[in-house]
């Protein structure tokens, strides 16, 4: 357990990914939605913590590791059943991950109060509530003691098809939306919610439930790999950087939704303005992506380094 009061508290279930790496071996490797967005902002140097539910020792471990080694402060309850895991294969996910110690966590088992006290943002998405009654009743008892603490709550609705209907989904979500500050949408859900996938649903989105911010990124492949933009609703409009996209060339398409949110979230823990915060989620997106597997490894430094280019900035072309 942590000795000092994180700034990020993130809250999810992390499992092992079973896949074939560059080299045709068969690799395994770490990752989570929540748990990707804290190694991400602790590389960056910020105080993050990731709460969740792990056995002791064994493949547990190739997750515990890479989040000590990022410096992420472990918040984890020790639990009788399994790590979660997944496999890709031809483009078809599988997992197993019913009887996890995730799915397995007990109603109450985590005191938010402690866990919360001096955190600025709760991080969560909508994976948790489709996972059990165990793991709905902690993500909702989070944000309700976030709300009460002052923390702000990202939500990355991060709808997966293979955990329920989008419908069951946002039946779960809806009643939270006024504890959320910061709401993260793919493409899919503006079309599901709004019946377009354009910026401008951001908009209809965010004045329907009143939110502060709700954001979505897009990816558009083309001859010269892929480009990269994002915009956010916020109070005083909308923010977009489609006019200056990264251009990158991603190893596999995995992390970046996480990373894009760590990028954000980092911006605004700095107080840059909405189109900043979101040119920065688009630079860490495309950075992680360069890696196999979830997770990143980029500094502060490097970051600091695409972010100073004026313009619309090229990956495909460091070095």
């Amino acid at each position: 357990m942590a000795t000092r009061h994180a700034l990020i508290v993130c809250f999810g279930e992390a499992m092992l990914r079973s896949s074939t790496g560059p080299d045709g071996a068969e690799e395994i490797t770490p990752g989570g939605a929540e748990y990707n967005v804290a190694c991400a902002l602790a590389r960056l140097g910020n105080r993050a913590a990731w709460v969740s539910a792990l056995p002791s020792g064994g493949p547990a471990n190739e997750i515990r590791k890479p989040a000590e080694e990022a410096g992420v402060d472990l918040l984890v309850i020790e639990s009788e059943n399994q790590v979660g895991t997944y496999r890709i294969s031809s483009g078809e996910v599988e997992y197993n991950r019913a009887n996890s110690a995730f799915a397995q966590l007990e109603s109450g088992a985590i005191n938010w109060r402690e866990m919360l006290t001096g955190a600025r943002w709760l991080v969560v998405s909508g994976i948790t509530p489709l996972l059990g009654d165990g793991p709905r009743a902690n993500w909702s008892a989070a944000m309700t003691f976030a709300e009460l603490d002052g923390a702000l709550v990202a939500l990355d609705l991060n709808h997966r098809p293979a955990l329920g209907s989008f419908e069951s989904l946002w039946t779960e979500v809806e009643p939270h939306l006024r504890q959320v500050h910061l709401l993260i949408l793919s493409t899919e859900n503006l079309l599901s919610l709004t019946g377009n996938d354009d910026e401008a649903a951001l908009d209809e989105i965010r004045a329907r439930w009143n939110l502060p911010y709700v954001a979505c990124t897009w990816k558009q492949n083309g001859d010269g790999g892929r480009l990269r933009w994002s915009a956010v609703a916020h109070s005083m409009g909308l923010a977009s950087t489609r006019e200056k996209p990264v251009r990158h060339e991603p190893t596999e398409p995995l992390g970046g939704g996480d990373a894009w949110l760590a990028g954000f979230i980092d911006g605004l823990l700095e107080g840059y303005e909405p189109k900043a915060c979101c040119h920065r989620g688009d630079l860490l997106a495309a950075l992680t992506q360069r890696t196999f597997g979830d997770l990143g490894d980029i500094s502060r430094d490097e970051l600091s380094r695409w972010e100073s280019i004026e313009g619309a900035v090229d990956l495909s072309a460091d070095g």
